[in-house]
């Protein structure tokens, strides 16, 4: 069997292929997406399409998951940041469906490459979307919608800044309120930013620690002259 094969999701029923998107759950039209790719990339665009008014929230969990995985991939939190940091922005400012500009919505990457991350991500996805389910839905109104895009803005900008193990908390909270988001779940919502709150606390640490060290060295370096 070939990589390619391998990397493809097993066709579904046909029922449930014909379900139309909004009857789908978002695992669902994710596998549909992925199977019927046959480019060698994927844009951007085309994924924002497919997940159609649940793509806020669909695209924050894609976008922070890859967060999540061990990986030596050199400055991963940042090109993913800036995606989530454009989506936030969005969501706070009100809109329905996410916006790219042309430069961004035609920005691909290799099919098999997001394959691979999207099957690794469904059992988190699926697992998730039995547990989660309608619950607090006054924290997901209009006004609580702008909240929550602000809270997602900051974590995003916080995931992009190069700081030692910094953007592991932010990245699950991200993930955590994009799929609260789709499954309309408050209690959820509140959890990821319970999870983001926590974060930014670690980060201050974090920087506050190497602030004080760098401080020491360069006094130190200073006494001795």
């Amino acid at each position: 069997m070939t990589v390619q094969d391998d990397a493809t999701p097993a066709r579904q029923p046909r029922q449930e292929q014909s379900l139309p998107p909004a009857t789908r759950r978002s695992s669902q039209l994710l596998r549909d997406f992925v199977a019927s790719q046959t480019e060698p990339r994927i844009s951007l665009g085309a994924l924002r399409d497919a997940l159609d008014d649940r793509g806020f929230g669909v695209l924050l969990f894609v976008f922070a998951f890859p967060n999540l995985l061990p990986h030596n991939i050199p400055l991963v939190s940042a090109v993913l940041g800036l995606p989530l940091v454009l989506l936030a922005a969005q969501l706070s400012y009100g809109r329905h469906k996410p916006w790219f500009p042309s430069w961004l919505a035609e920005r691909s990457f290799p099919r098999l490459g997001f394959t691979a991350i999207v099957m690794h991500a469904l059992p988190y996805l699926e697992r998730a979307e039995r547990l989660l389910k309608p619950r607090l839905t006054g924290l997901l109104s209009w006004t609580g919608e702008r909240f929550i895009g602000v809270a997602i803005f900051t974590l995003a900008i916080a995931l992009t800044l190069p700081i030692p193990f910094g953007n592991l908390l932010p990245a699950l909270a991200i993930a955590i309120i994009g799929l609260a988001l789709v499954e309309k779940d408050g209690v959820a919502v509140l959890v990821g930013l319970a999870v983001g709150a926590a974060s930014l606390v670690v980060i201050a640490l974090v920087v506050g620690g190497l602030v004080a060290a760098t401080t020491l060295v360069i006094g130190g370096l200073l006494g001795s002259h």
